[in-house]
């Protein structure tokens, strides 16, 4: 199926495959990103101390570690979700966006579009539902396959930098009420986005801060969802992905550019949390 070989997946959701958002159920998105659009009907959500109500034209962005609950949704709801793996999307966030950006995001992820973004985003949508759901990889060439992959990435990549535009065309930013831990958690990632190249040690981190390792790590998790260790390693993990895949960089200057100190011991790395060694799973994926 062409769906296992894109980093997202495209979700209609109608009144009959609704059974992902059943009233009072818990959406966990820790290693998961994306957008739900809604198009008819209503649904009503909360964020950690926040409730939503969204209607046609709302769009709710949803970073990872994050838990959703949906309280309610009216009968005739229905939208179209993109899921994005996180492994694919960090790369793409580190070129365009900015930390502090990103943690509003997360923070205030509902916005109401117009209804010439609507019509837009959800036409981009279409599109790309619609040439998932047309291509038949098993009658193509080798060539045309490659081809036909790579065109459905851009048109994925295209439709989550028209989220981000027109996230922040209409979300203005302003300075964050915070607490002390919610600042060690926004301390934290503005640090692992600077430094995860090279550091991934949890006292690294904990030293900006002037705390504890043992306590900075139960913040982040109690902030995020996720300890320091996990974000530190998703972040790793994610680039050595994106460098593997889309990169003709050998297994040594990959290990190098993430400050490794060899090969084997990047190799050994990498295969504790993927479960292949990087030479088996660039050979599975290009």
């Amino acid at each position: 199926m062409i769906d296992q070989q894109l980093p997202f997946r495209f979700i209609p959701v109608s009144k009959e495959t609704f059974s992902r958002f059943q009233d009072g159920k818990i959406i966990s998105t820790l290693d998961q990103c994306g957008i739900f659009l809604c198009r008819r009907g209503e649904i009503e959500v909360a964020f950690e101390d926040e409730t939503y109500r969204m209607k046609r034209g709302d769009m709710y962005v949803y970073v990872t570690s994050t838990l959703v609950r949906v309280l309610h949704k009216s009968k005739d709801a229905e939208g179209y979700m993109v899921e994005v793996d996180l492994n694919y999307v960090i790369p793409i966030v580190n070129r365009v966006v900015k930390v502090e950006n990103l943690l509003y995001l997360r923070r205030y992820p509902c916005i109401s579009l117009s209804e010439r973004q609507y019509l837009h985003l959800e036409h981009l949508l279409k599109q790309l539902h619609h040439r998932m759901e047309t291509e038949d990889l098993s009658d193509m060439t080798q060539q045309c396959r490659l081809l036909t992959v790579e065109l459905l990435k851009s048109m994925g990549q295209t439709i989550f930098f028209e989220v981000l535009n027109t996230y922040f065309a209409n979300q203005p930013l302003s300075p964050l009420p915070q607490g002390k831990k919610d600042l060690v958690f926004h301390n934290f990632m503005f640090a692992l986005f600077r430094h995860y190249h090279s550091e991934r040690d949890v006292a690294f981190y904990a030293r900006m801060q002037h705390l504890a390792p043992r306590y900075f790590s139960t913040v982040i998790k109690e902030k995020s969802g996720s300890s320091a260790l996990q974000w530190i390693v998703k972040m790793v993990i994610a680039e050595a992905k994106q460098m593997l895949e889309n990169s003709d960089l050998s297994i040594k200057e990959i290990a190098g550019r993430l400050n490794f100190p060899t090969q084997s011991f990047f190799g050994k790395y990498f295969k504790q949390y993927v479960g292949v060694s990087p030479k088996e799973y660039r050979a599975r994926h290009t």
